[in-house]
Order: C-alpha cells, then sequence, then structure tokens
C-alpha cells in the first residue's frame, strides 16, 4: 500500500507543486516581460513618418524587450512565440497587443507523460496622439529653496518622455503673470531651441499667479482644437497661489484700510491720485499669507523672459505703486468678483472682505490672506470650466513639491484642480486627472514620472 501510494499519489503531488511553482515563476516573469514590451512598443510608435514604419519599428522593439527581459534559455525553456498586433482608430488610439508563449520542461510530470509544459502571457498598451501643456511654477519660493534647477531637470526629463513628430507640446512658466515660453508643436525637440533649451533657462524669482497660467495653457488648448487627441494640462507648483490678474478698479473714495508704511495698522487713506478709472495687471500678497503685511502690484500682464527673475510694474501715471510697488493698496480699491479671464475670485475658500465704508463686502487688497484666498478661488474655478469643455475633455494633472513652513503646500487644493479620485469635490462624469505629491525636490523626478505613465499606460 505504501509503495502503492508513493508511486501514484506522493510523488506526483510532489512533482505537481514543483513543478506548478516553476510554471507560476515562468509565467510571471514572461508577463512581465509582455508588459515591458508592449509599453516599450507603444512608445515607439511615433518613430516613424507613417503608421507602416510605426508599426515596423514597434515590431523590432517589442521583440527586443521580449528577448531583454526574457533571455533564450531563461528556466531552461525554449520556442519562444511572439505574436503582435497593432491597430489604429479614428480616434487616434493606437493599440498594441503582445501575445507570447514558451515551452517549459517538467521535472517531475513528465512521469506521468507530461514531459513539458506551455506557458502564455498577454499585455496591450494603448497609445493617443496628445497635446501637452505643460504649466511651471517658477516662483521666488522656488529659488529661496535652491531646488529652481533640480524643478527645472525633472521637467527637462519629462518632456524627453514623449516622441517628436508626433506629440504636441508646449510650455508655460509663470510668476504674477504667465508667459508662453514655448508655443505647442510636434517639433518641440529638433527645433531650435528646442523646448528643453527653452527650460534651461528658467530662472525663479516674482509671485505665484496660477489662474492666469492655468487658462492661458486651456486657451493653447483650444487653438490646437483636436478633439480626438488627449488634451493635457500639467500643472506644477510648490505653494499656494498668491497673485490675482484682474481689471482693478481705481481707489476713488476715502476708507479705513491697513497703511502703506505700517501694513498691521489701520489708518484712513484718501482717493489715489492714479489719473486710469481702472489698472489692468496683476497683485499680489508678499508676507507669506501672514495676517498683516504687505501686497504688491500692480503687476504688468507682458511677456517674460524665463531668465527674468523679478515682475515688472504696470506702467500707470499718478499712481503711488510705480514708485513702491508696496502701495498698491492706496490705488487699487477692491479685487473684483471676476479675474481678467472670467474666473469668479470667490469659491470654496471664504475671503477676506472690508467690514464697512464705502467698499464694504468687497475683496480686501489690504491683506495677504485675501489675495492669497482670491488666488485660489480663481485658479479652482478657472480648472472647473476647463473641466467643463465637453469638445476637448482637457485633464489637468498636478504635481506639488513640498512647502515651506510659512507657506505649506495645500494638497486639498491641487486635489481639486485635477479631479483626482481622492479630491473632495470628485466628479466622475468630468475628465479625472491625478495629483502627485514629492515630498522634497530629491522626489520631483519621479513626481514627473508618475504623470508621465499615466500618459502612456497598460490598459490591462
Amino acid at each position: 500500500m505504501l509503495t502503492m501510494m508513493l508511486s501514484v499519489v506522493v510523488i506526483p503531488m510532489i512533482g505537481l507543486a514543483i513543478d506548478g511553482g516553476m510554471a507560476y515563476l515562468v509565467q510571471t516573469r514572461l508577463s512581465a516581460a509582455c508588459d515591458a514590451a508592449a509599453l516599450a512598443g507603444a512608445r515607439s510608435l511615433s518613430v516613424g513618418l507613417t503608421l507602416d514604419s510605426q508599426i515596423a519599428a514597434a515590431t523590432a522593439t517589442i521583440n527586443e524587450y521580449l528577448q531583454t527581459n526574457y533571455p533564450t534559455g531563461m528556466f531552461r525553456t525554449f520556442n519562444l512565440t511572439v505574436t503582435t498586433n497593432i491597430q489604429q482608430t479614428a480616434y487616434k488610439t493606437r493599440t498594441i497587443s503582445v501575445n507570447a508563449t514558451i515551452v517549459m520542461p517538467t521535472l517531475f510530470m513528465s512521469i506521468l507523460n507530461h514531459p513539458t509544459a506551455t506557458m502564455a502571457a498577454s499585455a496591450q498598451a494603448t497609445r493617443r496622439d496628445v497635446n501637452i501643456m505643460l504649466v511651471i511654477d517658477r516662483s521666488s519660493s522656488m529659488a529661496t529653496a535652491g531646488v529652481c534647477n533640480i524643478m527645472v531637470a525633472s521637467a527637462q526629463a519629462f518632456a524627453n518622455d514623449f516622441t517628436n513628430g508626433r506629440d504636441r507640446m508646449g510650455l508655460i512658466t509663470f510668476m504674477a503673470t504667465p508667459t508662453l515660453d514655448y508655443a505647442p508643436t510636434v517639433d518641440f525637440k529638433s527645433n531650435t531651441p528646442a523646448l528643453t533649451d527653452v527650460l534651461g533657462e528658467a530662472q525663479c524669482g516674482g509671485n505665484t499667479g496660477s489662474a492666469a497660467a492655468l487658462w492661458m495653457a486651456y486657451q493653447q488648448l483650444q487653438a490646437i482644437n483636436e478633439p480626438g487627441a488627449l488634451n493635457l494640462i500639467v500643472f506644477f507648483t510648490d505653494g499656494v497661489p498668491n497673485g490675482v490678474s484682474a481689471v482693478f478698479p481705481v481707489k476713488t473714495k476715502t476708507d479705513t484700510r491697513y497703511s502703506v508704511s505700517d501694513p498691521s495698522t489701520l489708518a484712513s487713506l484718501a482717493p489715489s491720485p492714479c489719473k486710469a478709472g481702472t489698472l489692468t495687471g496683476a497683485i499680489a500678497q508678499e508676507a507669506n499669507n501672514t495676517t498683516f503685511g504687505p501686497t504688491a502690484g500692480v503687476f504688468a500682464i507682458q511677456p517674460v523672459a524665463p531668465s527674468v527673475t523679478a515682475d515688472a510694474i504696470e506702467a500707470a501715471p499718478g499712481c503711488a505703486f510705480t514708485s513702491n510697488w508696496f502701495a498698491m493698496r492706496a490705488d487699487v480699491a477692491y479685487i473684483p468678483p471676476t479675474d481678467i479671464n472670467g474666473n469668479a475670485t470667490t469659491g470654496y475658500q471664504p475671503v477676506d472682505t472690508y467690514p464697512n465704508g464705502p467698499y464694504a463686502g468687497q475683496i480686501r487688497v489690504d491683506t495677504p490672506p485675501a489675495l492669497t484666498e482670491a488666488s485660489q478661488n480663481a485658479a479652482d474655478n478657472a480648472a472647473i470650466r476647463i473641466r467643463a469643455d465637453r469638445t476637448l475633455t482637457p485633464v489637468i494633472y498636478t504635481i506639488g513639491l513640498g512647502g515651506t513652513s510659512f507657506q505649506p503646500l495645500d494638497q486639498t487644493f491641487l486635489l481639486r484642480l485635477a479631479n483626482d479620485p481622492r479630491s473632495p469635490i470628485y466628479d466622475p462624469s468630468e475628465p479625472g486627472g491625478l495629483f502627485v505629491y514629492a515630498p522634497d525636490a530629491t522626489q520631483l523626478n519621479t513626481a514627473f514620472n508618475t504623470v508621465a505613465s499615466q500618459i502612456l499606460r497598460l490598459s490591462k
């Protein structure tokens, strides 16, 4: 009985366990190789100018990655067979399907007349033509923390993840106001200068006008006007917005507000000597959002070279701020209900308003929190309006770096901008993005890579 049990039951069970373990190991390694090959093949689709040449390049890349990640003879396996299917739909989505089989010799199951076992694995990756607007915060906090160069290098690496001739990419950097540093183009690598060259010139300084930067990126996507493409805004910041671009009413009445010389003391301020009725530009707080402190402007809305590290003051005859930008509160009456692009300055953040006087109920310009609150609301409302575009269906990804003890990063704000599933206002009916947090500059490259991987990701 024991002899019969050993030969009929025990040995086959031991053999099945050993051979089954080997089969699991082979299948896992083969599956990983297929995943890597499918992703690499999808990236290489943009190499050729025609679909046929892209397919040829992708097939060669798939075979190369499979051979690299699953070398011939690994685990004594043999007869690796790979089939590849590449299709393109009318909506510019190209799908790569990789199927692989390999034969594994068994150690014990051959006793039961099963000398080999065939393992199979498959993977699929999709690639869609993308229009990407890279929106980079280069405010002074980046320079103070000494991480500006690290941010630039990470953004350059992100740009290099995409392919010249197929993907379209543009660059906006912003301080108090945004600048289109690189108009979106499919030749962002082959042009002179390349997008990464322009990124390399970026220096950090100035304030943080997030809402205007987001809206400028959206306007570029509107100008491209490709509903069939994946339209993306990749937004990077290291703090909270502190600048509002708007058409500001000039202060024409005497009222009580915090003085220019002592921002913690209330004083009676006379009407502004400004000769204009309104002032178009940006204002910002420069006190790290403390209760009292300087607020500044009016900064000019004009293109600024990436190497320039200070916001320029708007030309305005007679205005006090032209000789002392901290005197802005003596010239500007209040922050209007909408910014220069029509985004509401009220919203989820309660705003600090004048309690009485001729401007009672209007958003203050003389307290740092009021500017931060209005700035956040404008950016939040800009993102809501952008996502509401059912034709282009833009997707917003946000990357947040660290923050400081004076002005910590508001992760909820960035979750809201992205419509990340973790956002308190997540709406599954709108395009869902992703917020990626980088605790410090050493994690920035990983954060940018995480966003890049969302654009080209395994579908199964």
